[in-house]
């Protein structure tokens, strides 16, 4: 874990597995990119995924130039705007950068934009703390560059001695267009009862389900008009 040098609200939350996430508010900029506990310059290059989480609004000239080696970029729903030179510009495309974030925010608009794939990001849905088991699973509905989608279970056991855990992980494959007519309350009804609350006040899988049935229908109602013209 990090924290910027100009402002100390600003974590980066390194993972093993190349993740950089961002937690914060307000804007980043390349002073961001310093910071403490001290490193060596080349820190950041250690990543290849970076979220920016939400909270904030703007990426400033100068803090991509800090992570020539992402190739996935994900921006929550909040930020506005990314600030990007065309040297930048150029990079992003010559590294193929993956563009996520949220239907109908400004990560797809700067994805189509500067010319790059995006895709939705992965939504966490809710944690199940099944205590009749003994487990505790943390729910995913992930997407994938491949236009697959599937429900991950990270799974959290009790071990077999003090202070030992075990568990595993589970994804179950969806099929194509499973959020085709699907509202909240049906996503809600092929998960436990005690999910329930969880799944209905979740704002980010609501937000999909809308958009992507809205996008759905579209797509749909082109398709008659083009095989009633063929």
């Amino acid at each position: 874990m990090y924290f910027s040098n100009r402002n100390d609200k600003t974590v980066y939350i390194n993972h093993y597995s190349g993740l950089l996430e961002v937690e914060g508010e307000g804007d980043l900029c390349r002073e961001d990119t310093d910071v403490f506990p001290a490193t060596d310059g080349d820190w950041a290059k250690e990543y290849d995924v970076l979220d920016v989480k939400e909270g904030f609004t703007a990426l400033r000239e100068g803090f991509l130039d800090a992570f020539p080696d992402i190739s996935c970029l994900i921006l929550a729903r909040t930020v506005e705007s990314v600030a990007t030179t065309p040297e930048i510009d150029k990079r992003l495309r010559k590294n193929k950068v993956l563009i996520r974030g949220e239907y109908d925010t400004f990560a797809e608009e700067f994805a189509r934009e500067k010319g790059l794939k995006f895709l939705h990001c992965d939504i966490h849905l809710a944690d199940d703390n099944d205590e009749t088991h003994h487990e505790f699973d943390i729910i995913t509905l992930r997407f994938h560059p491949n236009g697959s989608a599937d429900i991950h279970y990270n799974c959290f056991t009790p071990g077999s001695s003090a202070g030992s855990y075990g568990g595993g992980e589970i994804a179950n494959k969806l099929p194509r267009n499973f959020y085709a007519g699907c509202d909240l309350e049906a996503f809600a009804d092929h998960f436990p009862e005690r999910l329930r609350e969880q799944l209905l006040s979740n704002g980010m899988l609501g937000r999909f389900l809308e958009a992507a049935n809205r996008r759905h229908g579209k797509r749909k109602n082109q398709q008659e008009q083009n095989q009633e013209q063929a």
